[in-house]
């Protein structure tokens, strides 16, 4: 989000958007766009997104695709493959309904296939309604071109590095939009640390996969925004944050750990003094927890500390090449690996990845990000590090449907499909062999969403 003047914009009622290509600039035209806007919500029931994997760019027909179960505010746009009960179609589906008029989205057309058995759509897709176990499994898919491919949008993965189809599926909706949260897991749930619901909160939220469920836990000590988190030795840390409402600080070098077993929060050594940031990015290295870059007082900064959790102390380490914030970090063999971001102005974009080796505390830069961007959220996947979104996207909304993993053994990045629902300031977590991502804005500067979204390689 922006630390500089602007409007911030709130859409409590925004749903499920169609990921927009970067040359779009018709935003309510031809079925681009489609998004819920007002007071109400429509009668239909929410379901999980599910989409299809298989088919080719050519199965992808029109660009529109319409949202079963959410209302929208729909363009002309025809030939759209739908995302509906069906699950993400392979073409089939079509939107339709006046432009501007609120419409639901019919049911999608065949799900495409899985290619993971065969680039030709070996097996069924994952198209069905209901949950996820008792869904209508739809008919074999269009063939794949090459690689491995979603089905509707066709978009093809990178060659050799995937070993699983990439599939984004909905969750249950958060109890209430929000967005400049934290996100971790631990002890087999998903957690959603503070931000703005829009007002900015204490509440943290505790999300069970197998019941597909959210529940409050005990709040943080104060309303928060922007934390660093981390998770060590099963216990959740916030190092570092927006205190009240500000966006812009002072920050806070204030550190907590929240005990899941005790469902209690107290609090640790803070931050040294001229040193508070928040919007960092974090990292886990054994009962380490680092802390890379920031923002404090309208500007990005270069910090980088340590905190160790055994001895309940900071550490500081050398400065980063350059100011840095909204970014995403990760841990690999040993080193640090840190990647997006921005200065704290937002179309100001760090391209460089940076590997900090802790034993000789030097910096390395690395292959670039394909698509530099700040504001985007990141988690650990199959050993790489996924990140997701972000916000400063040369089109009308501002924001980045972008999905790229890192590979630091490599030192190579890879393309995925682009995301369900295109948004910045949120985070992501990884439980098992998927990823979590819960809320978010759709919008540069806003329009936070209640959106949960999980992607994982089948």
């Amino acid at each position: 989000m922006s630390h500089g003047p602007f409007r911030f914009l709130w859409w409590r009622d925004v749903r499920y958007v169609r990921p927009m290509s970067r040359s779009s600039s018709a935003v309510l035209a031809g079925g681009v766009l489609l998004v819920a806007l007002g007071c109400g919500h429509a009668d239909a029931p929410r379901e999980p997104l599910r989409a299809g994997a298989g088919g080719s760019a050519a199965a992808s027909g029109g660009a529109g695709r319409a949202m079963a179960g959410y209302a929208t505010l729909a363009g002309s746009g025809g030939g759209g493959a739908a995302l509906g009960r069906g699950g993400l179609g392979g073409g089939a589906g079509t939107s339709v309904g006046g432009a501007g008029s609120a419409m639901l989205g019919d049911r999608g057309g065949d799900g495409g296939a899985s290619g993971r058995d065969a680039n030709a759509g070996g097996r069924a897709g994952h198209a069905g309604g209901g949950d996820a176990t008792s869904g209508v499994v739809g008919t074999s898919g269009v063939a794949g071109t090459s690689g491995v491919a979603t089905g509707g949008d066709g978009a093809e993965a990178g060659a050799g590095a995937t070993t699983g189809t990439p599939t984004e599926v909905g969750l249950a909706s958060l109890p209430a939009a929000r967005q400049e949260h934290g996100v971790v897991a631990v002890g087999g749930r998903v957690y959603v640390l503070g931000g703005y619901t829009p007002d900015v909160t204490a509440s943290v939220l505790a999300y069970d996969p197998s019941a597909d469920s959210w529940r409050a836990v005990a709040d943080f000590p104060s309303p928060f925004n922007h934390p660093a988190a981390g998770v060590v030795g099963g216990r959740i840390y916030v190092a570092g944050y927006y205190s009240g409402s500000s966006l812009t600080g002072p920050a806070t070098g204030r550190t907590y750990v929240y005990d899941p077993a005790a469902d209690a929060w107290s609090e640790k050594q803070r931050m040294d003094a001229g040193t508070e940031r928040a919007g960092g990015c974090v990292a886990v290295l054994g009962t380490e927890l680092y802390v890379f870059g920031g923002g404090n007082s309208g500007e990005a900064t270069m910090f980088a500390s340590v905190y160790d959790t055994t001895s309940d102390s900071w550490t500081a380490l050398p400065p980063l090449p350059e100011t840095r914030e909204h970014c995403a970090a990760f841990a690999s063999g040993g080193k640090l690996y840190i990647v997006g971001g921005r200065t704290h102005t937002i179309p100001e974009f760090r391209p460089t990845t940076l590997e900090f080796d802790p034993a000789t505390q030097a910096y390395t830069q690395k292959t670039p990000i394909p698509t530099p961007r700040g504001g985007l959220a990141g988690a650990v996947l199959d050993g790489r590090l996924f990140v997701f979104g972000g916000e400063g996207a040369d089109n009308e909304l501002g924001v980045f449907d972008d999905i790229d993993a890192y590979d630091a053994v490599t030192d190579s990045w890879q393309k995925f499909p682009a995301l369900l629902v295109p948004r910045h300031g949120f985070g992501a977590a990884t439980l098992g062999e998927r990823i979590y991502l819960p809320g978010g804005a759709i919008h540069q500067g806003g329009a936070a969403t209640d959106a949960v979204t999980t992607f994982y390689l089948e």
